[in-house]
């Protein structure tokens, strides 16, 4: 009985003094903290490296003492940072991973002892390219180098697991492969190691690209890394710029590129459009110094690789465009219609929003329709109208009409009209001037005629 006692009282001591060992899953270049346990009041804290022989890395005590041990070498020493709360180990290389002990005495007795197992996993892709054409192999392992029991997968850049749940994961690369992957490995608690996968593909953006016929036209296509084109030049087949107009559904070419003889053909040069060097920083962008009506539409950019894959980027351009109706000079009190569109339906959550010159009368009112009828302008309508493109309270674009409105009688009208007064009062002076003259000339002539009775002729005559 007394044997019994003396068991559970051992067992109690080792239980008090012998934590739960600690399990660290880590990379070569990884930086771990390891907590020691509670503390009493007169600590000594020792740290081993646990080998044969093991080896002391660092020790703390209540004394103020803070030691790391340069006998344990370069490997350990320049890693290594001891404070109260634990043993920090800085840029994990191959030989810093195994066990290590943490043995706290309160005085000369041994207090409590705790274990940290520190386990490499190494995260690797097969072949690493810098970048994956999509349609090629993507081959992705995570190992953790231990015996014990636990469980590797895989996490996409979606963020939805990867099947089958297992470290190695072999299949087609498509365009939402890029991005962070992470290696879940799972054992008493989860950890995670983030690896980079870069698939070709076009940078996120708008489907949407809004611009007016005040502004350029800039339709954005970007690849993504940007420098593929001009490291993997031989993986690229043709490339195509496509264009549907918003009023038609006829399909045009604006340009088109070939590997085969490595020069650029512009099949559509009347719209005019310009692009920069694509393949010195993946820019694939058209450009204009400005938009016009004839620019709504759907453009598409495609790149077709040498293994068959083709990848298409399609973008809905937006023109906007104020249309007034008669026109921009007017006179005061005349009926104006204003007009802006995109020349179709508007997305989602889009609206337009009339901004009147602050000299109308109208510059308070809230104008939301696209088109906006003034029954008589007046010259404080004169000025600047803006038409913003809106979606909530960011502007998207804007277009700008500048009117005219001239009062009914202006000081240039009034001028002519006298001046018109004048000539005809003039003409009417001139005219009667040259009728009289005339009425003289007859009166002179009638008066030189000869009245004789019997007028005889001049000449000889036979008697």
């Amino acid at each position: 009985m007394k044997n019994l006692l003396q068991f559970f009282v051992c067992l109690i001591i080792v239980l008090n003094t012998t934590g739960a060992d600690e399990v660290n899953y880590l990379r070569v270049g990884d930086s771990v903290d390891l907590k020691s346990p509670s503390l009493p009041s007169q600590y000594y804290v020792s740290w081993f490296f646990e080998r044969d022989p093991r080896i002391e890395l660092a020790d703390i005590s209540y004394l103020n003492r803070k030691h790391v041990n340069p006998g344990s070498g370069q490997i350990w020493s320049s890693r290594l940072d001891i404070s109260t709360s634990g043993l920090t180990i800085k840029d994990m290389q191959e030989e810093n991973f195994g066990t290590i002990v943490c043995e706290v005495k309160r005085s000369t007795n041994l207090h409590s002892t705790l274990k940290f197992h520190l386990i490499k996993v190494t995260v690797s892709m097969k072949d690493q390219p810098s970048s994956l054409i999509p349609g090629n192999l993507l081959s992705l392992n995570c190992k953790a180098e231990t015996n014990r029991k636990h469980s590797v997968y895989w996490i996409k850049p979606a963020g939805d697991k990867a099947t089958p749940l297992q470290g190695s994961i072999t299949k087609k690369a498509e365009s939402q492969d890029n991005g962070e992957w992470q290696c879940v490995v799972k054992d008493n608690k989860e950890s995670r190691f983030k690896f980079f996968v870069s698939v070709v593909d076009f940078s996120s953006a708008s489907k949407y690209v809004y611009t007016s016929t005040n502004h350029p036209l800039s339709i954005p296509f970007w690849i993504t890394p940007k420098d593929f084109v001009q490291k993997n030049s031989s993986s690229i087949k043709t490339i195509e710029w496509l264009f549907t107009p918003k009023t038609s559904s006829t399909q045009q070419t604006v340009f088109s590129f070939s590997s085969e003889n490595g020069q650029l053909k512009p099949e559509a040069t009347a719209r005019e459009l310009s692009f920069k060097n694509f393949t010195a920083g993946g820019n694939f962008s058209l450009h204009r110094n400005l938009a016009r009506a004839e620019d709504r539409g759907t453009y598409n950019c495609s790149i077709t690789f040498t293994n068959g894959y083709v990848l298409s980027r399609s973008l809905v351009v937006e023109v906007l465009e104020i249309i007034p109706s008669p026109g921009t000079e007017l006179i005061s009190g005349h009926h104006l219609n204003l007009s802006c569109s995109t020349g179709g339906p508007l997305e989602t959550g889009v609206t337009v929003k009339w901004v009147p010159p602050v000299t109308s009368s109208l510059a308070k009112a809230n104008f939301l329709p696209g088109h906006l009828i003034i029954p008589r302008v007046g010259t404080e309508d004169s000025g600047k109208w803006r038409c913003d493109l809106r979606r909530n309270t960011t502007t998207l674009t804007s277009a700008v009409i500048a009117l005219k409105i001239d009062p009914v009688l202006t000081v240039w009208m009034i001028v002519t009209i006298c001046a018109a007064g004048v000539i005809l009062i003039l003409l009417l002076i001139l005219a009667f001037i040259l009728f009289r003259r005339r009425q003289r000339k007859m009166r002179l002539l009638r008066h030189r005629l000869c009245k004789c009775e019997n007028p005889k002729p001049k000449g000889f005559y036979k008697a």
